[in-house]
Formats: structure tokens, C-alpha cells, sequence
């Protein structure tokens, strides 16, 4: 593989070798459409979970499906910023709505979700659950997200 970012096939193919050596392998996911100290929390968190880091960075189309609004930086963007931090290992985008298919297909040992969905159902939990792998939860409380940045920065709030 060439560099952090790469495409699904090929890194599917790159965590059957790691796999051999024992590697675990964790995925975590999400927009990370402004990027925040509460996304490198759940990172860090996430990468302490095992030995290698995947994260899933959802398409700008699936961002305007999941929260009815285009994201503000183009996936290209999001998935530079991510593959740039140490603790990320690899990072690919994923046109889907959940990382749902994503983790049938790479068979991580653990999946991370962020702080947010302690105590929660998510969409993914029965695809993790289908293949056996173990669900954490990372990071500490959320205390900031991309939506609470977007409306304290939009046009409109700094005319006041």
C-alpha cells in the first residue's frame, strides 16, 4: 500500500497479513468534517484499543444524507487531516450510510465508537456483533462536535 489512505480492497487484503502476525486490528469511523480535540480523543483512544488503527471517513454524499446538509471540507480533505495524525495507521472512505458492510468486509478485532454512543444502539452493533467482533467505546465524554463548531462559525452568528 502507498501511504495511510487507501481504498477498501486493498487494505483488506493487507489485514489478512497482519492478522498472521497476531495484529490487532480496530477500526473506528465517522464525518470528521471539522476536525476537534473531541475526534483526536476518540482516535487516541481507539489506537490504544490494539496495534493497528483503520478509520472509516464517510463520502461527502453520505455526509448530505446523514445530516441533510453537505459537509464543509471535501472527503479528500478530511481523509488527508486524518492519515496525517500518528495514531491513525490507515484511513479509507466509505460511501455508505454505516460502516456496517466496511466491517464485514475488514473483520477488525474491536470496533471504537466515540463517547457519544455509550449506552446506545448503533446501526453498526449488529454487523459487529454478526462477525464477533469486540464493540468499545472511545474516548472521554464528548464535549464538542463538528455541528456545535459549524453554528458558532456560520455567517450568520458573527454578524451579531
Amino acid at each position: 500500500m502507498k501511504g495511510k489512505q487507501s481504498d477498501i480492497q486493498e487494505l483488506a487484503g493487507f489485514l489478512e497479513r497482519k492478522r498472521i502476525t497476531n495484529s490487532k486490528i480496530v477500526l473506528a469511523g465517522g464525518c470528521f468534517d471539522i476536525f476537534h480535540i473531541g475526534h483526536l480523543d476518540y482516535l487516541e483512544a481507539a489506537r490504544k484499543l490494539g496495534d493497528v488503527l483503520i478509520v472509516g471517513v464517510n463520502s461527502d454524499e453520505s455526509i448530505t444524507r446523514i445530516k441533510a446538509r453537505p459537509p464543509v471540507f471535501q472527503a479528500k480533505a478530511r481523509t488527508a487531516v486524518l492519515a496525517a495524525l500518528t495514531v491513525v495507521d490507515y484511513v479509507f472512505e466509505f460511501g455508505e450510510d454505516t460502516l456496517s458492510e466496511q466491517l464485514v468486509r475488514l473483520r477488525p478485532h474491536i470496533f471504537a465508537k466515540g463517547s457519544d454512543y455509550r449506552d446506545r444502539w448503533f446501526p453498526e452493533m449488529e454487523a459487529a456483533l454478526e462477525i464477533g467482533c469486540e464493540i468499545r467505546i472511545a474516548g472521554e465524554a464528548k464535549i464538542s462536535s463538528s455541528s456545535q463548531l459549524r453554528h458558532l462559525l456560520a455567517p450568520e452568528r458573527r454578524r451579531q
